[in-house]
This record gives C-alpha cells, sequence and structure tokens, in this order.
C-alpha cells in the first residue's frame, strides 16, 4: 500500500494486487472532513481497509465513518463487509450489487483480501447528496456504468470520478455515449484542480479531455486512430458493448 496526500485533506491510498491479472494499480480516497471521513470505494475486502483505518487511526478519531460506493463493480465493493457504518451509493448502486454481487465475489473470489461476504450500500440517493457543513457532494454521473457517481470536495477543488476517466481511453460498460458526454463535460464546468481516479495516478484535466474526445469520437463514428496501439483491445470491448446495447 501507497500512500499520498492530495490537496489539504485528501488521502489516496494506491494498490497493486490486480497489476498483475489486469494491469492497473487501484485506489481508495480518503476525504477527513470536520466532523466526517468519506471513504471512497472498498476495494478487494477487509484486510486493505483495515490498513486504511489503522493508518488514519489519529487522523479520524471521534468522526464519523461514511463509506461510498462510486459503482457496484467486484473491486469497489468488496471492503463494504469490513465497516458497520453507514454505506452510501447511486440507487442503481444498490440495484446492481443485489443482481450480481454474490455471482462476482464467486467468480472473482481467488482475488479477496481476507473473508468477504457482500454488503450492501445502506443510503441510497438519485441525483446528489450534499453534505453541506463538510462541503462534499455526491451526484450521479453515469458513464463508465450506468450506476456511477462520483464525489466532489468542494473545499479542495478535488473530483474523484471512480471509474469514469481512465487512462489511455475509458472502459465502457454502459451503452448510453449521450449521457457518458454530459458527464464528462460536467466534471469540464467543476474545473477541479485534480480528478482522482479509481485506477491510476490524479490527473489534473488531460486525461479528463482525451477521454471526453474519446466518446465524441465514439458518437460521431471517428474511431480509426482507436484500432490499433493501446487503445486496441480496450477500444474493442467498447465497441462489443455498444453494438450489444448491454451494459450495467
Amino acid at each position: 500500500m501507497k500512500v499520498k496526500r492530495v490537496k489539504k485533506r485528501g488521502y489516496l491510498f494506491q494498490f497493486d494486487d490486480l497489476l498483475k491479472d489486469f494491469g492497473c494499480i487501484t485506489n481508495v480516497y480518503v476525504v477527513v472532513g470536520k466532523k466526517h471521513v468519506f471513504i471512497c470505494d472498498t476495494y478487494l475486502g477487509k484486510e486493505p481497509m483495515e490498513k486504511i483505518i489503522n493508518y488514519l487511526n489519529e487522523i479520524i478519531k471521534g468522526k464519523e465513518v461514511i463509506v461510498f460506493n462510486s459503482h457496484s463493480d467486484w473491486d469497489h465493493i468488496w471492503g463494504n463487509c469490513y465497516f458497520t457504518e453507514k454505506i452510501l451509493s447511486h440507487e442503481l448502486c444498490l440495484d446492481n450489487i443485489i443482481k450480481k454481487g454474490n455471482y462476482e465475489l464467486k467468480k472473482y473470489s481467488p482475488l479477496a483480501s481476507g473473508k468477504v461476504s457482500i454488503k450492501l450500500p445502506n443510503i441510497t440517493f438519485k441525483e446528489r447528496l450534499t453534505f453541506q457543513d463538510e462541503e462534499v457532494c455526491f451526484f450521479y454521473s453515469p458513464g463508465h456504468t450506468k450506476d456511477s457517481a462520483s464525489l466532489y470536495d468542494i473545499s479542495d477543488n478535488v473530483l474523484f470520478v471512480g471509474d469514469n476517466i481512465e487512462y489511455p481511453i475509458p472502459l465502457i460498460y454502459y451503452n448510453n455515449l449521450k449521457k457518458y458526454k454530459k458527464t464528462l463535460e460536467k466534471y469540464a464546468l467543476l474545473k477541479p484542480d485534480i480528478f482522482v481516479l479509481s485506477h491510476g495516478n490524479p490527473d489534473k484535466g488531460k486525461l479528463m479531455e482525451s477521454n471526453l474526445e474519446y466518446v465524441k469520437d465514439l458518437i460521431n463514428d471517428k474511431i480509426e486512430k482507436y484500432e490499433e496501439g493501446i487503445y486496441k483491445d480496450i477500444h474493442k470491448n467498447n465497441l462489443d458493448v455498444l453494438k450489444n446495447k448491454s451494459g450495467s
């Protein structure tokens, strides 16, 4: 586990357990507010969550922990079972975990960190949920998946985007490109100083712009340059999803 500070109140915890099989690091992002601690995604189980809480022990003492699932994919929710506190997500995320949580746990169980059981979010929202005193806003942001949501730290001007921004192009599991485009355009309007990704290092905006360009190119069928090189495999997956009109 590597730890990086982000602005005044952000902590980025990076894990490489999935690097061999999936070629990516995975992040858990924590915002330490005045009275609350917001934990963005819970990775592969209890063990990494325990490491994070132990690291932050003195910093978060006396503050209420609120867990946030950015979407329902297995590598973002398995550590939910470590917590007894509030777990927050978009309402569609809850629906998807109910539908596929146990199936994905069985499928990817060798990757679990410790004993994992599926624990559901117990607070959901439809469009947005704001903690006014903490200057933290959660909002619906479909893109990578239909159930994706984001956290905006207004005080630090930092945006946690989950899997909606990725290198070199996003991996798409939702076939509504217009909504994905709208989400990325909303990100641009917020003008955050830093975008925090679930997979990869923080970005200051260039990756968001190139991801938006890719989504626009998909909409306009300008895809030639993505059919080779570093884009090829991800782009092929995206075309299959769009062709089959599937997605979650």
